[in-house]
């Protein structure tokens, strides 16, 4: 077993509890070795690497793993607040895993960052297992839904040379999760032109990194060109749930997204009125086939927000007269004090929800979201930062394991809905 690796700076906070070294035990508080007299003598890390100058450290230099000296054993908490063993009873290999590109430490079967924080196990027979700081769990096994693409290479706990690699099925090795998971839901990918993939994977990058896409792709299907009636962009069917788009219409939205951005204020036929819409069209259809897993508690606040939003743009901006639509319309003067976040959300429930979903998908109308309708923004926060709350009970097992493996893969990061 490799017992040295070069040190590193302190990045993140260490365990908590107690730690017994040549005989005596030390106080650990966030990762710092405390002597009787309170001053601090080494640190130890999550993943079991500590440093020093006293006992057994004093004549080795760097990290050295807990493994490694005699009779070294910790017991206490990881810095959130999960109970944490070091080494722990069980024994594993030791080399370096890439796990969706991200490059990740394996020390006796503990899986780590580079900068020492704990993520979860890896064993002989290749299985992974994840801590789940959200909810507390230290021993989740992920599967063939849950894993992301991984190649291991080093030695098993008897020294053994091991590669060990998974690939999900249908996935490019070349490619990230999140481009795998938008090319997996939008058929015919390939097929786009350079401008046209760039608009998807614009429009659909947050869900996929969230791990929404694959439970909604799994659930109710994929996104498709096709034949679509009365003029519209797309339609999301509500036997099968796939989402039909014409292709003539997306074009025309990349040209809008392109020239305007997400949001767009286009004059009607009606003068002096305008209609603000949302140029995200793919976004849009996923919206409406992301309600169908949603909680029937969630729908119905969404509904309510709807009705309450719909009675107040009755009250600020009546339908003209000589105007045949539903859309909220207004003066150009009137468009910053609007009740939705585009013309069309006013037509439905349903509407408005997929309206604000492809809003809430690409930052620069998200933080329009956020100041015109927080009530949408907020629902929509939750749903993807704590989706087991929003989603049917039959999805939420899943989404956890998949959320934790996405973070410890880079995908769904602290900044994935940043402002």
């Amino acid at each position: 077993m490799s017992t040295k690796v070069s040190t590193m700076s302190e990045q993140s906070q260490g365990p908590s509890g107690f730690i017994e070294l040549g005989g005596e035990m030390f106080l650990v508080d966030y990762g710092r070795i405390c002597a009787a007299d309170g001053s601090q003598c080494g640190y130890l890390y999550e993943d079991g690497y500590l440093k020093g100058n006293f006992g057994p450290l004093t004549e080795k230099h760097g990290l050295v793993a807990i493994d490694d000296i005699e009779g070294c054993v910790f017991r206490g908490i990881d810095s959130s607040g999960m109970e944490l063993d070091l080494p722990g009873v069980r024994v594993g290999p030791d080399g370096t895993l890439k796990y969706n590109g991200v490059v990740l430490t394996v020390i006796n079967g503990r899986i780590a960052t580079q900068d020492h924080r704990l993520v979860g196990e890896f064993d002989d027979e290749g299985e992974i297992y994840v801590r789940d700081r959200e909810i507390k769990e230290p021993r989740r096994r992920l599967d063939e839904n849950t894993q992301l693409n991984s190649y291991f290479e080093g030695n098993r706990s008897d020294g053994s040379a091991w590669t060990h690699e998974f690939g999900r099925p249908l996935y490019r090795k070349n490619l990230s999760y999140s481009d795998n998971e938008i090319i997996r839901y939008f058929d015919d990918f390939d097929k786009l032109n350079q401008p046209q993939k760039q608009y998807v994977m614009e429009s659909m990058r947050l869900w996929a990194s969230c791990g929404l896409l694959q439970i909604v792709r799994k659930s109710e299907g994929v996104a498709q060109f096709g034949n679509v009636r009365h003029g519209a962009a797309g339609v999301t069917g509500v036997r099968h749930g796939n989402v039909t788009l014409d292709k003539e219409e997306f074009e025309k939205e990349i040209m809008l997204y392109k020239r305007f951005g997400p949001l767009a204020v286009i004059a009607i036929r009606l003068q002096p009125y305008v209609e603000v819409r949302v140029n995200l069209v793919v976004s849009h259809e996923f919206g409406h086939q992301l309600e169908f897993v949603l909680s029937q508690a969630s729908q119905t606040l969404i509904t309510e927000l709807y009705e309450k939003h719909k009675a107040k743009s009755g009250r600020y901006y009546p339908l003209p007269n000589g105007y045949e639509g539903y859309a909220e319309v207004l003066t150009p003067q009137q468009v910053h004090q609007r009740v939705f976040i585009s013309g069309y959300a006013r037509t439905s429930m349903h509407e408005y929800w997929a309206e604000c979903v492809a809003a809430f998908s690409v930052r620069e109308s998200r933080k329009m979201l956020k100041e015109l309708d927080p009530g949408a923004y907020a629902i929509l926060r939750d749903v993807v930062t704590n989706p087991s709350k929003m989603i049917r009970p039959v999805f939420r097992e899943q989404i956890m394991d998949l959320q934790t493996s996405l973070r410890i893969g880079g995908e769904y990061t602290e900044s994935l809905i940043a402002d």
